[in-house]
């Protein structure tokens, strides 16, 4: 019987992600199997491809027309008409492009072209900013997908789901549905028939997969209602592991169980025990069956509670390689191949006050490495059976110590492979060190430097002050790594000052910084901060009444609040530093640890992102010529409503009701959490943007 393991969209479509091959290595090491699918990367092809192209245009011009020929346009039609007038050149321009992104990004000569590169990378965005458009109010792309004002609810959710609301639903219909064109399936074209599955895994690692995996999973167990539907992976995990019970029975839902931390063994158990499983008579002897699954979490109908079987730790000593062998890797969105590796789990240090990462339910895992001869054994196998040389060692941190042991295995093994990873900067990365992790084939690694200022180091718990920093840092750059910053202000109790010295600290480092970026600090709910808020000036925590995933924690803090000017001051000193450099949003070559970075840092070097992109980004970034005419309905259409006064009517609107709507709270006695939580929710933002007044043709 079919058992599938599906990574769905939206994230990152330029190389296979970890999670699923991992497990299938488990699997097969003790004789068990299930196919890893990656969806979301078929996805990609399919949004790309040029019929599909011209659907969204065609449905992108019908919609604007009826809009554009309405008496009246509400707020909310309002502001979708915007979007769709403001997208129609856009996806016209994707419609003309003489070469199509898909190819720009899989050959090589056009890849390491900064014009070619830059050009498809900004019709990738005007795609899904028309796919936003026509998917009004939801946004969507390779890093996101949500409504563009509210957070997920389970009603939301619902609401998604059951009306039909992905933008993919056409795809998934190909995949599912009996294929017309045989032919074509055995070209490749992926088809998943469900009859007889007797497992569908579907794994969510980021935020962005959470409405599609939802949506799938509805869709599957309708399709296959004898076959086990499972959730998992970290997004699910932290979301799950501090739910409220009453919000994890409408989680279980979407689904017959979910898992939670690590999952080789939930499967490895799980897997034999299916049979039983379909054969129970009633919930109660299926929740018998499972009892003992360990990191399963089941609904138990009689009880009135979720049930999670016992908690399971996997030892890495004993762990298989990745089994990357159901997916075509030439499939993704790159000019060649890299793998992703783990060779430990867990955080070393643990201590940083805002880390809330993976699977655990405070801070970070327990610590556990591969040995270091036995991960690069594992790497020169995955290496030679899929003609791989870059790697990207995906975990939550190497310590100094296990980074040496494991460069000079590679070094012993004379393995010739490049790879990139994340580190903490320590004073033990000595240049002796960072030269042999050069020779290792070390060619990137990205530094957590949070701040430029060692009070707030200090506060958040770093270990390592400025100064170290800085000495390790350059170490690393003279011995040909390239090096990526990652930095954010905000963290409670910094003041502007100090946000600013972290700032113009890069500046000052620029020339051993080959990239780098400053985000803004989010409170995770796992975090040392959300455990002990008062330790740093928190003085509440809490969350809007839509936001039932709670993966946006709200807080107030006694420093109180930026204004807007000091925001201003300092974003404006982020885009000073910035603009040395062609810094571009994930999974794109210019953001941090991705794919198409490393590859211009192997074919270009260090300092590929200071002088490689500069003049054909800045060309690419300003405005485009006017689009070939596609000549499909409403696309050219004249707008009789007023653009500008519909964006000056959202701006008023949105500087008054989100203030009001994320910082004035309801008490807990009337929240439907029972706890305190700001107004934010779909019935709130509906009754606010109801009470504006219809806008009509001409009128601003």
């Amino acid at each position: 019987m079919e058992r599938l393991l599906i990574h769905p969209p939206f994230a990152d479509p330029t190389q296979p992600y970890l999670s699923l091959p991992t497990l299938k290595g488990y699997l097969r090491a003790r004789r068990l199997d299930a196919r890893v699918v990656d969806l979301n990367v078929e996805a990609a092809h399919f949004l790309l491809d040029r019929e599909q192209l011209e659907d969204l245009a065609r449905r992108l011009g019908l919609r604007f027309l009826k809009l554009n020929r309405a008496d009246s346009l509400t707020f909310d039609e309002q502001r979708e008409y915007r979007q769709l007038h403001d997208a129609r050149p856009k996806i016209e321009h994707v419609l003309g492009a003489e070469v199509s992104p898909l190819e720009v990004f899989r050959r090589r000569e056009l890849f390491f072209d900064p014009a070619a590169y830059s050009l498809a990378r900004r019709q990738v965005e005007m795609l899904f900013d028309a796919l936003s458009a026509v998917s009004f109010p939801y946004r969507f792309d390779f890093n996101h997908a949500g409504h563009d004002v509210l957070p997920w609810s389970f009603d939301l959710l619902e609401a998604y789901v059951s009306e039909e609301q992905s933008p993919l639903g056409a795809f998934y219909r190909k995949v599912f549905d009996p294929p017309e064109d045989w032919d074509a399936v055995a070209r490749g074209q992926l088809h998943l028939p469900l009859d007889g599955a007797e497992l569908i895994g579907i794994s969510v690692v980021f935020p962005s997969q959470i409405p599609e995996a939802l949506y799938l999973a509805r869709l599957v167990k309708r399709r296959a209602p004898g076959a086990f539907v499972a959730l998992g992976g970290p997004c699910v995990h932290q979301v799950a592991v501090h739910m409220e019970e009453r919000l994890r029975e409408r989680l279980l839902s979407f689904a017959d169980g979910v898992g939670l931390f690590e999952g080789e063994e939930t499967l490895a158990q799980l897997l034999p025990r299916l049979g039983a499983w379909r054969a129970a008579g009633s919930e109660a002897e299926r929740l018998e069956v499972l009892r003992e699954v360990p990191n399963l979490l089941l609904r138990d109908g009689e009880g009135g509670r979720s049930r999670l079987g016992p908690h399971f730790v996997l030892d890495l000593s004993e762990a298989p390689a990745p089994d990357y062998s159901d997916l075509d890797l030439d499939r993704y969105l790159a000019p060649s191949r890299t793998l992703l590796y783990a060779p430990t789990r867990g955080c070393y240090w643990g201590k940083c006050s805002f880390c809330y990462y993976g699977l655990a339910e405070t801070a970070t895992a327990e610590y556990r490495e591969v040995p270091p001869e036995r991960a690069a054994a594992d790497l020169a196998r995955l290496s030679q059976r899929h003609g791989v040389r870059s790697f990207y060692i995906s975990c939550d941190v190497l310590s100094p110590s296990y980074a040496v042991r494991f460069a000079q295995a590679l070094v012993d093994r004379g393995l010739k492979i490049r790879w990139s990873s994340d580190l903490k900067i320590e004073k033990a990365f000595t240049a002796e060190r960072c030269e042999l992790l050069y020779r290792s084939g070390l060619r990137s690694a990205a530094f957590g430097i949070e701040s430029g200022s060692d009070r707030i180091l200090e506060l958040m718990r770093k270990g390592c002050d400025r100064t170290a920093m800085t000495e390790v840092n350059r170490r690393f750059h003279d011995a040909g790594v390239a090096t990526e910053w990652m930095a954010f202000t905000d963290h409670p109790g910094e003041t502007v000052e100090e946000a600013l010295e972290t700032v113009r600290w890069i500046a000052a480092e620029s020339d051993s910084v080959d990239l780098f970026i400053v985000g803004e600090f989010g409170l995770e709910r796992g975090s040392h901060i959300a455990q002990d808020p008062a330790r740093y000036g928190v003085e509440k925590v809490y969350y809007a009444e839509g936001d039932e995933l709670r993966l946006y924690a709200l807080y107030t803090q006694r420093s109180g609040e930026r204004t807007p000017e000091e925001r201003e001051r300092i974003d404006r000193e982020i885009r000073k530093v910035g603009s040395r450099y062609a810094l571009n949003p994930y999974p794109w070559a210019g953001a941090n640890s991705t794919h198409h970075t490393l590859l211009h840092f192997l074919e270009l070097g260090p300092r590929a992102f200071r002088t490689h992109f500069q003049p054909a980004q800045a060309a690419r970034e300003g405005a485009l010529s006017a689009p070939p005419t596609s000549h499909i309905p409403g696309l050219r259409e004249y707008a009789r409503f007023s653009v500008d006064a519909i964006a000056e009517a959202e701006e008023r609107f949105f500087q008054d009701y989100l203030p009001r709507a994320l910082y004035t709270t309801i008490p807990a006695r009337r929240s439907a959490s029972g706890r305190e939580t700001a107004l934010l929710s779909p019935e709130h933002f509906r009754a606010a943007a109801a009470s504006l007044r219809p806008l009509r043709p001409g009128r601003r």
